[in-house]
C-alpha cells in the first residue's frame, strides 16, 4: 500500500479534514491534499511528524511494512495488521459486537465442555 493511501486512511480514521491536520503540522490547507494525490512528497520532517501524530512508524507510513503496531517490542503479524484494519472501518456499535463475539469465543474455546 502506498504512502498517499495509508495517510488517507489514517486522517479519515481520526476523523480529521484535511484541513484540519494540515493545521496540526503546521502546513498549508493543501498540503495533505497534494500528499494524498500523490502531487508532493512529505520532507523528512514532516513524514516523522506524521509518524509520530498517528503513532505509527515511518515504514508502515511509506508502505515498508505491514506492521502498523508493536506490541510488546514484538511486531504483529499481517493477519492481525489486516484484522485490525477491517476492524478500524467498523463504526462503534458493530466495534462492540465484534469484541463480544470474540470474548464468546474465548469462553468457548476456555470452556469446551459447555
Amino acid at each position: 500500500m502506498n504512502f498517499n493511501v495509508r495517510l488517507k486512511q489514517l486522517r479519515q480514521k481520526h476523523k480529521l479534514t484535511q484541513s484540519e491536520l494540515a493545521d496540526i503540522l503546521g502546513l498549508k490547507p493543501t498540503a495533505i491534499s497534494n500528499y494524498e494525490s500523490q502531487r508532493n512528497e512529505p520532507s523528512f520532517d514532516k513524514l516523522i511528524a506524521l509518524s509520530k501524530y498517528f503513532d505509527v512508524s515511518c515504514d508502515y507510513l511509506l508502505g515498508i511494512s505491514d506492521a502498523y503496531l508493536p506490541v510488546g517490542g514484538e511486531v504483529l503479524d499481517k493477519d492481525i495488521v489486516e484484522f485490525f484494519d477491517l476492524y478500524q472501518k467498523l463504526d462503534g456499535d458493530k466495534a462492540k459486537e465484534v469484541r463480544n463475539y470474540t470474548n464468546y469465543l474465548i469462553y468457548c474455546q476456555e470452556h469446551p465442555e459447555k
